[in-house]
This record gives C-alpha cells, structure tokens and sequence, in this order.
C-alpha cells in the first residue's frame, strides 16, 4: 500500500539554495496530491527522487520544470537518470500571494519565455 501525503524526504524550497546541484536518481512517477479541483478530483504530482547534498531526496517537478527538464534531456525520463540541474529560487504570484519557488536551471535551456514569449507562472507548487 502506498501512503500519500505522509511528508517525506523532499526537498523544501526553504531548505535550498540556489546554486545547489541535483542529479536525478530515477525515473519519477505520477502521485495523486493533496491538492484538488474545484470540481473535488485530485491533482497529481510528478515526483522525481534526486541525490541532493548528498542525499536521496523527491522533489515535486511543476510544469515548469518538467518542462525544463524535457527539453535538455528529452520526454523520456528514464534519460535523465543520471543527469544533473541547478536550483535557483525565485518568487512566484501563487493564487494571488508570493511565494518562494524552485526553479530548476540547466545551462542552454531558456526559463524565462514559453513558446509565444510569455513568462509561464502555471502550475506553480510552491514546497
């Protein structure tokens, strides 16, 4: 049995630092969240274990930066094993209230735009 929103070892927004190296130990899977819909169905999370000041850590990847993710190292994420990103913290307008946001970085993917160079503040999750 899988137990949900039991806590666990993941990485804190308040605990980083940017700078700070991940480097992805598996291929991540999908995990009901403790956030819903307004019509009551639950969200799911992309849950990805990193090795992280290290130690085995899950981190919650955003569409953001699953996006990120995807277009240095491809959609398959079994790819990325092995693989390594940068933290930078950023403030993000989550439902109306800043707050402190990962924001993973890897070196030739552009953050900033999406495709009609837009910022993209969607999906924001804010650990």
């Amino acid at each position: 049995m899988v137990m949900l929103n039991q806590g666990g070892n993941y990485i804190k927004t308040a605990d980083a630092k940017d700078g700070e190296i991940i480097t992805f130990k598996d291929e991540g899977a999908w995990q009901e969240s403790k956030y819903t819909y307004d019509d009551g169905n639950p969200k799911n999370d992309f849950v990805i274990k990193v090795m992280y000041n290290n130690e085995e850590k899950s981190i919650r990847l955003n569409k953001k930066n699953r996006t990120t993710v995807s277009e240095a190292y491809g959609d398959d994420t079994s790819k990325w094993i092995g693989k390594t990103a940068e933290i930078t913290k950023k403030i993000i307008e989550v439902g109306g209230v800043d707050r402190d946001c990962i924001r993973l970085k890897i070196d030739g993917v552009n953050q900033t735009a999406n495709q009609d160079g837009q910022v993209d503040q969607t999906e924001e999750i804010p650990f």
